[in-house]
């Protein structure tokens, strides 16, 4: 029996399955690339939307909590097509998504981000104000993946789910140029020997 397709983000598929997670933290740094930037608006309801599509290439590096398999996963994550719809322009909040392949020395992944684009998550008053809600050059959100060519096999059949928060400079448009940033989560591999 194989390891179930998707994120294992069904509560019965994750206690029932067999399974081994280790950590994931990672820093990144890259570019991000506009493509595309336009304007559509709706008389009802009345509004405004940026539609953008950027590139997004990310060199992805590990970080203190980082795995020894997590350590494999160093290399190159790559968005060809990062599609985001923000209220009014680019410096307003938005929802962003895009399918990615993350290349490493352990293996190729493939998979999907989505999240939140301008909006500050750690805030008053739950936590110490290092954020505004309305915080611009922001991409915050989930990715999962699913190893589709393993270089080990210790990552063969695996999975990885991540929060991931990265900076860019915000602009009308929907900014563009330099990004830096985290990504923390899990790589999931089925247990191959159960005790």
């Amino acid at each position: 029996m194989s390891f179930p397709p998707g994120c294992l983000d069904e509560p019965p598929v994750l206690l029932k399955e067999r399974l081994c997670v280790h950590n994931v933290s990672k820093d990144v740094r890259g570019n991000l690339d506009l493509n595309v930037s336009e304007i559509e608006k709706c008389l009802t309801p009345e509004c405004r939307t940026l539609k953008t599509v950027h590139g997004l290439k990310v060199e992805v590096r590990s970080h203190d909590c980082d795995s020894e398999l997590g350590k494999l996963l160093d290399g190159t994550l790559d968005i060809g097509r990062l599609v985001t719809a923000f209220e009014d322009d680019g410096l307003h909040r938005g929802v962003h998504a895009g399918d990615f392949q993350w290349n490493s020395k352990g293996a190729l992944i493939r998979g999907r981000m989505s999240g939140i684009t301008n909006a500050g998550t750690h805030r008053a008053p739950v936590f110490e104000p290092c954020e505004r809600c309305d915080e611009q050059g922001v991409l915050t959100g989930r990715l999962c993946g699913e190893v589709v060519e393993a270089h080990t096999g210790e990552l063969r059949e695996c999975k990885i789910v991540a929060i991931y928060k990265i900076r860019f400079k915000p602009s009308e448009k929907g900014g563009e140029g330099d990004v830096y940033g985290t990504l923390e989560g899990m790589v999931i591999c089925p247990c191959r020997e159960p005790a």
